[in-house]
């Protein structure tokens, strides 16, 4: 086997999304770690509120799934960017580097088309609710934050998924994809 043979037999590498957004990808996972820790210690002191002591604290269960939607969708931008969503590798081990990034392209685009259809009908949604001021039952909270959560995850994922597919298409037309794992493998 040459030292060509054996290139072209290992699977292509995955490529994160990298430069300008890794900074604010640290600063994400350091606010989810600490939304967390917050989320925990409200639980915990809802949990004793409540059984030891016989006082039900207004709110804290509202706040708590509040945070916990916005949790979610600061990680799907994580993940998304990472390249570490979910995928069915049973295609991409089976097909040669240009298939593979062609996979991953098309991959992408779906990602970006379906996350900007979401995100725009979930735009649209968050504009009724704020025309009527819709604000949560026990903390009085204007609705339009808990659901904006889902507009800004959607849009900033079909955004990154975006920029995903152009460095796909760029590595497809290239005279070769860089190396790349199979989606969610990560980076190397």
């Amino acid at each position: 086997m040459t030292v060509q043979d054996e290139t072209a037999a290992q699977p292509p590498v995955e490529r994160p999304v990298a430069g300008v957004w890794s900074v604010p990808g640290r600063v994400a996972r350091l606010a989810l770690g600490l939304i967390l820790l917050a989320m925990v210690a409200l639980n915990v002191a809802n949990a004793v509120s409540r059984y030891a002591l016989s006082y039900v604290v207004i709110g804290i269960d509202e706040l708590l799934i509040f945070a916990m939607i916005w949790m979610v969708m600061i990680g799907m931008l994580l993940v998304t960017a990472e390249r570490s969503h979910i995928a069915l590798e049973l295609v991409t081990t089976r097909v040669g580097p240009r298939g593979r990034a062609a996979l991953f392209l098309l991959h992408h685009l779906v990602i970006a088309v379906a996350g900007a259809y979401a995100a725009w009908q979930s735009f649209l949604f968050v504009q009724r609710i704020t025309m009527i001021h819709q604000t949560s039952m026990a903390l009085e909270l204007p609705m339009f934050i808990p659901h904006s959560a889902i507009t800004v995850g959607l849009a900033g994922t079909a955004i990154i998924a975006l920029y995903l597919a152009w460095q796909d298409a760029r590595d497809l037309l290239a005279a070769g994809p860089p190396e790349r794992n199979a989606p969610g493998e990560g980076a190397p």
